[in-house]
């Protein structure tokens, strides 16, 4: 299609863009692209829209009946929720137990100047956003009745912000923390430290503190932002 063969990325960002359906959060970063790269994505552009130029006049729009269009919709969002959560938990898997290596000096100066000097980092808003729905996320079992799930993992602090959800009767094992624990209780209560703690309470444990006793009778919701591994007791 074009003299030199693009990366696979931009390939399928300039048929999506061709087809109308790039992502709302990716337009304004491929209009960029569009602007400054070399001829060759312009000419891609430009031959996967006369493609579909010709499609578009040639086959006639079929509207599918609604119960087979919510069937297939239903398909696909699940098919790519699957895909969303396998692609997270490897992403915090590998996150989570990776050792963080700090550059040197001047290779650092390099890269912040390359990432300064990045146009779609620089024009981009939405850049250093994070959101996560309610909906989306893995959770992952930790203990019989206790699950977490990942929010966000900070490789240089070393810090993970993360939800804790504990059935009622369950118990979590004995651990000690390498670096300091932080804990709100969002719903229900649990028993921590030998405190009791509900709905809108704090607790915070400095590093190199365990923890034997932590519980909950009745269930509860936990947000904790901590080293992502605790070295357990037993």
């Amino acid at each position: 299609m074009t003299e030199m063969r693009l990366p696979q990325e931009l390939e399928e960002e300039a048929a999506l863009h061709a087809l109308g359906i790039l992502k709302p959060e990716d337009r304004r970063g491929f209009a960029v692209r569009l602007q400054g790269e070399s001829l060759p994505l312009r000419q891609a552009v430009t031959a996967y829209q006369t493609v579909t130029d010709a499609l578009a006049s040639t086959v006639a729009p079929v509207s599918p009946k609604p119960e087979l269009r919510k069937r297939v919709v239903a398909a696909v969002a699940q098919e790519a929720g699957r895909e969303t959560a396998q692609f997270k938990q490897v992403a915090d898997t590998l996150a989570l137990t990776a050792v963080p290596v700090s550059p040197r000096a001047s290779l650092r100066e390099r890269l912040m100047a390359r990432i300064e000097g990045h146009t779609d980092v620089r024009l981009d808003p939405l850049k250093g956003l994070t959101f996560v729905k309610a909906s989306e996320g893995t959770w992952q079992e930790m203990a019989p009745g206790v699950a977490a799930k990942v929010l966000f993992f900070d490789p240089v602090s070393r810090r993970a912000t993360t939800l804790v959800r504990m059935a009622p009767g369950s118990r979590y094992a004995p651990h000690r923390h390498p670096e300091a624990e932080e804990l709100y209780v969002l719903k229900g209560s649990c028993f921590c430290g030998g405190h009791e703690l509900t709905a809108g309470d704090y607790h915070r444990a400095k590093a190199d503190t365990e923890h034997h006793d932590t519980s909950s009778g009745d269930g509860c919701l936990l947000l904790v932002i901590s080293a992502p591994q605790s070295e357990m007791l037993q």
